[in-house]
């Protein structure tokens, strides 16, 4: 369920604001990362602090009751003058976490001594918190509301609900054990694809002895040593690694922030590729849980990208970004699961395929009968400044150079399936000569490689441009009746349910037509039961804007097919053969 964060108004309502500076003063650094630490061990589903009083009871000691009951009734005074409920509130909030832990990590002086008390301590770092989570919601709502009322611009609710939900969407709406299990296995497939080609067993062997593993299994192996304690933590604190292996040492120190470089950026970049830090000599914190597992994948492609561009002459790999993106990402990967997906079963054409026929095609096509299911893959990402504007159109813009078409004119993966479509419907798709174009139903799917396009309201925004360009096709003459919404689909859902598609627990089919109908094209009028009132209405309409990876995981799930995680251990096998 989506939370709202306490702020420093709702906790003090008659206390004039303070800064960060001075709450945190007379604390020691080493007790400041500490606490810091704790805040983003919490769980983001589902957190035993997510309710405000357990939270209270939890933070402060009983030298602070008073305060503590004193800041929690201003709280129920604040929320009953909101339209929102008591459980829609809470006081963790990710972002304030990772801003909070930067802040100290750079700003305070490593020499800076305890000179408060307990009491004072745990006053002032709640207070230098919720102000935080002032800064971080409440001014950027405000700031993001200026901007509309200045430039008369008015937002549809999908469009309301992405700028709202895309610049955190990444950090608060996850699951711990899809992430792990997908940033797993799309490293060991990046490895085997790059092993595969020559031209990188230069960057491979730089990359190896950088690491001083013996390859990617031995560097893969030692990942999961550091990831292993995300996974089987149990409880909601900071998470911390001993080495007892002193040979991992040189290792970690790789993934770790340093004290001689800063952490601040926009969108938590830095922390994001160093997500530890090592508090004494052999010992480590996890800085953000979410970052250890994503570093495995995520961080992979950024980490061989330093150590090619080290390289000299023939070994240095050429055009490797659109090696990633575009061979490894829309060819193999996307066809590799593509292929499992489907089984053997109708007629497919991988993009490799398609492009020795038809220049222009589709990344990957099926066609099952009368039913075709077009492709487009797009290996992208949104900069950390569109992505953190208050500003939508900034966001939207991007968007829309990435997706529909850049500044050149070039048409991008809207416009691409659009064009699809258009050859499919005038009899021009050669690859194919037995559609029944006549009857023909068609299912564009958009795929993304990064789960922060999983944002409420991403999909309706960029299914409206989809359906502006049919409107131009029905208008030049052809009937795009039997012409389906564009769905967007992360890569890393295909992954993450490829056994339930495989094993025919569900059709992919099935999931396209189901999603259209209930999400897509919701009717208000059709909802059962009727909704009582107006905010019962938005709650459905804010429903139907669910992104695709929400509604199918939930869906397999309640389908009683159970993840067992054996395709992951079948993967990891590898890594722990007696013979290397």
């Amino acid at each position: 369920m989506f939370k709202l964060a306490i702020n420093y108004e709702a906790c003090f309502p008659r206390e004039e604001r303070g800064t960060l500076e001075n709450y945190l003063s007379g604390i020691a650094k080493s007790e400041l990362l500490k606490m810091s630490s704790f805040f983003l061990g919490f769980n983001p589903n589902n957190s035993r602090y997510s309710d405000i009083r357990d939270f209270f009871d939890m933070f402060f000691s009983a030298e602070n009751a008073e305060f503590s009951d004193n800041v929690f009734n201003n709280v129920l005074q604040y929320i009953a003058a909101t339209p929102q409920p008591y459980q829609m509130y809470e006081v963790p909030y990710v972002v304030s976490s990772l801003n909070l832990f930067e802040f100290i990590f750079d700003k305070i002086p490593e020499h800076q001594i305890t000179t408060k008390s307990n009491a004072e301590v745990e006053r002032d770092i709640f207070r230098a918190y919720v102000l935080l989570n002032q800064k971080t919601i409440t001014e950027r709502d405000r700031i993001s509301q200026q901007i509309r009322d200045d430039n008369d611009i008015t937002l549809s609710m999908a469009q309301a609900l992405l700028q709202i939900s895309f610049h955190n969407n990444d950090l608060i709406n996850y699951r711990i054990e899809k992430v792990f299990y997908c940033q797993f296995v799309r490293a060991l497939f990046y490895f085997e694809f790059l092993s595969f080609r020559e031209n990188c067993n230069e960057l491979l062997e730089a990359f190896y002895a950088f690491y001083e593993v013996v390859d990617y299994k031995d560097y893969l192996r030692r990942l999961l040593g550091i990831s292993h304690a995300v996974l089987m933590k149990d409880r909601e604190a900071h998470t911390e690694i001993h080495l007892e292996n002193i040979e991992n040492r040189a290792f970690i120190d790789k993934h770790i922030a340093s004290s001689d470089s800063l952490l601040t950026e926009l969108d938590f970049i830095n922390s994001r590729g160093n997500p530890l830090y090592k508090y004494e000599d052999d010992k480590y914190r996890i800085i953000s849980p979410l970052f250890t597992i994503e570093m495995i994948y995520n961080g992979l492609f950024f980490r061989l990208k330093n150590i090619n561009a080290d390289l000299q002459g023939a070994a240095k790999v050429s055009g490797f970004y659109n090696l990633k993106t575009y061979e490894y990402s829309e060819q193999y990967v996307l066809s590799k699961l593509l292929k499992e997906i489907y089984g053997n079963r109708y007629i497919q054409k991988s993009g490799a395929e398609l492009d020795a026929v038809l220049p222009g095609a589709p990344d990957y096509y099926m066609r099952n009968g009368k039913y075709i299911h077009i492709f487009e893959s797009k290996d992208i990402l949104i900069t950390k400044e569109s992505k953190q504007s208050f500003d939508y159109r900034d966001l939207e813009n991007e968007l829309s150079i990435k997706l529909y078409e850049n500044e050149k004119g070039s048409a991008k993966a809207v416009r691409q399936l659009a064009e699809t479509v258009r050859k499919i419907l005038s009899g021009e798709a050669t690859y194919d000569t037995g559609i029944p174009t006549n009857r023909s139903h068609i299912f564009p799917i958009l795929v993304l490689h990064y789960r922060l396009f999983n944002a409420a309201g991403m999909n309706s925004v960029i299914n409206e441009w989809f359906k502006n360009e049919m409107a131009a096709l029905q208008e030049s003459g052809l009937d795009t009746s039997r012409v389906h919404d564009l769905i967007l689909i992360d890569i890393e859902t295909l992954l993450f349910n490829r056994e339930a598609f495989a094993n025919r627990i569900i059709s992919l089919q099935d999931v396209l037509l189901e999603y259209e109908k209930n999400y897509l094209r919701f009717d208000i009028t059709k909802a059962r039961p009727r909704p009582k009132n107006q905010r019962e209405v938005s709650d459905l309409f804010q429903k139907s804007l669910t992104p695709f990876s929400f509604y199918l995981d939930n869906k397999v799930e309640k389908l009683g097919y159970r993840r067992n995680g054996d395709d992951l251990l079948q993967k990891a096998a590898v890594l722990f053969d007696e013979e290397e």
